[in-house]
């Protein structure tokens, strides 16, 4: 049992919990459920949740919101009706102050008192009190005036205060933001306080739409396919890949009367997808397609690409999940791709939504990207042009390409006794060997052909190689399969030497 004192007021005793002595204190109950010998819904506040898109993100069209409900019949789940539940009985002279955090009160609230109507029980019944007094200020509710009878023998367990209205909530444009109610008891003059009134979220913003969107993992060429990158590997099929999922639902999210869910069909008319993938570039694509999770599918194909681009249009009367997938012929060749690749939900609002939504984000996901084995080797010994190195003992790079399709090789160059990175090039820089046609216009390596890189070429595209006055090494990679030989010229004796047996990288990576 808690410690209590005694105030007088009058000629009456007033019993409450004294706030020195550790008392337990009063509970906020959202939606109590309070007819006649019933008892409350629950003893632990839920917070509504409102739809964020309700308000503007201007802040002065934010504020000038005004939400909540009329006084609602008691005994329905809905409104804004809060119940305080007092940890102990309230007998005589009394006021209760209502403080608000994350908006401002308005509206005209109304006041029921609430007895217990067996001792130990949670059970309530309608008090005789009448009379109550509510003033609304921004900041709070005063309550007061309960008792006009003044009889000693009236005791109050609960008060249940309907109707209330709020204003001045911008914050609620932001996801997760809350309406915050708290109190104090007090006597009629305001000046003792008796007990607190535990803090307690009562509305709380959260988007319309649920949504989730899950890339999936990336998809490897098959170099070993006939012809070599024309299939797939880990994928949906060797011709067919998901490239992401995408979940969304309904939040629950309500309307400005803290009561009526938001509905799809109430609310949107269609949902625009946008894809945006370099895939959509690739002439071996025959199709993509909008899988929902029923099984209907929508394909669109190149006629309806804009670039790398292209939209589907859904309607929302229910929302569920949805892929998306690719196809492919199985005979072309199959391009990598590496530019950010997305897919943007973007809920199209009716003209006239319920309760005035401002707007339904849109929802942006990152799906899978294509990519290649190939080839990745490093040279340990190549001379620099400095010295000797331009004319007794002059290094070459071969590099062969065994694929049926070109690709860019790049080249990175480590100091040898650090192993520190000095800088990288793609052969797509080579522009004089571009122009000598000894790679294709796009700096590609044609494919079953082999491309001759000098120490001079390597130095005169990576600044700070040649500074080095030592060997360096040099790492090669590129979207396809071959090998690479390490050549050294003795302009002595006129020969070549091989030292490619000193290498000390892997020469093919299959994917």
């Amino acid at each position: 049992m808690n410690k209590q004192s005694l105030y007088v007021f009058g000629s009456a005793l007033l019993a409450t919990t004294a706030l020195t002595t550790g008392a337990q204190s009063a509970a906020l109950i959202k939606d109590p459920i309070l007819a006649n010998a019933g008892a409350p819904a629950t003893t632990a506040i839920v917070a509504k949740s409102i739809a964020s898109e309700i308000f503007s993100t201007t802040v002065t069209t934010a504020d000038a919101k005004v939400f909540g409900a009329a006084a609602t019949t008691l005994g329905t789940a809905s409104g804004s009706d809060i119940l305080i539940d007092f940890a102990l009985p309230l007998t005589l002279g009394y006021r209760v102050e209502l403080s608000i955090a994350g908006a401002s009160f308005s509206g005209s609230p109304t006041v029921t008192a609430y007895q217990q109507t067996t001792t130990g029980t949670a059970s309530m019944t309608a008090t005789s009190a009448s009379g109550c007094t509510v003033q609304v200020q921004p900041d709070k509710l005063l309550i007061y005036g309960c008792d006009p009878t003044r009889d000693a023998s009236l005791k109050v367990d609960a008060m249940n205060v309907a109707g209330i209205s709020y204003t001045a909530a911008s914050g609620l444009a932001t996801n997760g933001a809350s309406i915050t109610l708290s109190g104090m008891v007090k006597d009629s003059s305001g000046t003792i306080t008796f007990d607190n009134i535990t803090a307690a979220a009562v509305v709380t913003s959260k988007s319309v739409v649920d949504a989730a969107f899950a890339a999936s993992t990336g998809v490897s060429i098959d170099s070993s396919s006939t012809p070599s990158f024309s299939k797939l590997t880990g994928a949906d099929t060797t011709t067919r890949a998901v490239l992401g999922s995408l979940k969304y639902s309904m939040s629950g999210a309500l309307g400005t009367d803290l009561s009526t869910a938001f509905l799809a069909s109430s609310i949107m008319s269609t949902t625009e997808i946008k894809v945006t993938h370099g895939v959509l570039l690739d002439d071996a694509l025959t199709s993509i397609e909008y899988v929902t999770d029923g099984g209907t599918s929508t394909s669109k194909i190149s006629t309806a690409f804009v670039g790398s681009t292209v939209s589907f249009t859904t309607t929302t009367a229910s929302l569920n999940g949805a892929f998306i997938r690719v196809n492919f012929d199985g005979t072309s060749l199959i391009d990598t791709t590496t530019s950010t690749a997305t897919a943007v939900v973007t809920p199209t609002v009716k003209t006239a939504s319920q309760g005035s939504l401002a707007r339904i984000g849109a929802l942006t996901g990152n799906l899978a990207q294509f990519s290649r084995g190939g080839l990745s080797a490093e040279i340990n010994t190549v001379n620099p042009t400095a010295g000797t190195g331009s004319t007794l003992y002059r290094s070459f790079i071969r590099i062969a390409n065994q694929s049926v399709a070109g690709g860019i090789a790049t080249i990175t160059v480590k100091n040898d006794v650090t192993g520190a990175a000095i800088g990288s090039f793609t052969t797509a820089a080579m522009t004089s060997a571009i122009t000598a046609g000894l790679l294709t216009s796009a700096g590609e390596i044609r494919a079953n052909s082999t491309f001759q890189i000098s120490a001079a070429d390597i130095e005169a595209n990576t600044t700070g190689a040649a500074a080095t006055g030592q060997p360096y090494k040099v790492t090669i990679t590129g979207p396809f399969n071959g090998y690479v030989q390490n050549l050294m010229w003795n302009s002595t004796t006129g020969l070549f030497q091989d030292l490619s047996s000193f290498r000390n990288g892997t020469q093919q990576v299959d994917p």
